[in-house]
């Protein structure tokens, strides 16, 4: 058997050492999500769209002030052209149910004649506690990831390729969790996607 393993080492190699290289890239590669507390918090989005179909003579706009979500939609003129905002769709991330929910909002009547901006009525996601900080409390940030490298062949054996087809990810030092696509009809144009803020459950706004 010693002679056997001696006449057939180039062999015994050969077959080995790529599966020690698969194994240990595989390991590297999961680890530090293993070691890694998944994510905690929900997030909000707000997804902007230009209404090539519809185009209005206003746009929508929002933002985080003092904890909370707020809306306007302003009138467009000729020093303020905003107009791939002429839609607008907010996401809440579920984090337990790794799920993006559309939160449905009406808009004012009479947006058309508008000559100055108009405060939009949220209802309860506007009553939402955020902290609009990039970075969530337990240290995830929401990352767009479109363009990462794909790793190739070495990739797909390795398991270094990502198989979703959504472009983002909350990621926290080497460690990260891909997510679902936010916007429903991602086969049209896409939305531009902004970041809003943490869902605190309990502790003061940021």
């Amino acid at each position: 058997m010693g002679n056997w393993f001696k006449n057939n080492l180039v062999l015994i190699s050969g077959i080995l050492l790529p599966m020690l290289l698969v194994g240990g890239f595989f390991v590297l590669s999961r680890a530090p999500r293993m070691l890694s507390d998944p994510p905690g918090y929900d997030f909000l989005l707000v997804g902007y769209h230009y209404d090539y179909q519809h185009p209005g003579d206003y746009y929508l706009t929002f933002e985080v002030r003092d904890g909370h979500l707020s809306g306007r939609a302003v009138p467009i003129d000729e020093n303020n052209t905003n107009n791939n905002q002429q839609q607008a769709r907010i996401f809440r991330y579920d984090v337990s149910e790794n799920a993006f929910d559309e939160i449905a909002y009406d808009l004012p009547d009479g947006l058309e004649s508008i000559e100055n901006p108009v405060p939009l009525q949220l209802g309860e996601v506007g009553s939402l506690k955020l902290d609009k900080r990039s970075t969530s409390p337990d240290g995830y940030q929401f990352e767009f990831a479109g363009y990462r490298g794909r790793g190739g062949i070495l990739g797909e054996i390795f398991g270094m390729r990502r198989h979703v087809e959504s472009n983002y990810i909350l990621k926290k030092d080497w460690a990260w969790f891909d997510l679902p696509e936010p916007a429903a009809d991602r086969y049209n144009s896409p939305y531009d996607l902004h970041f809003m803020g943490w869902v605190l459950d309990e502790g003061p706004a940021q």
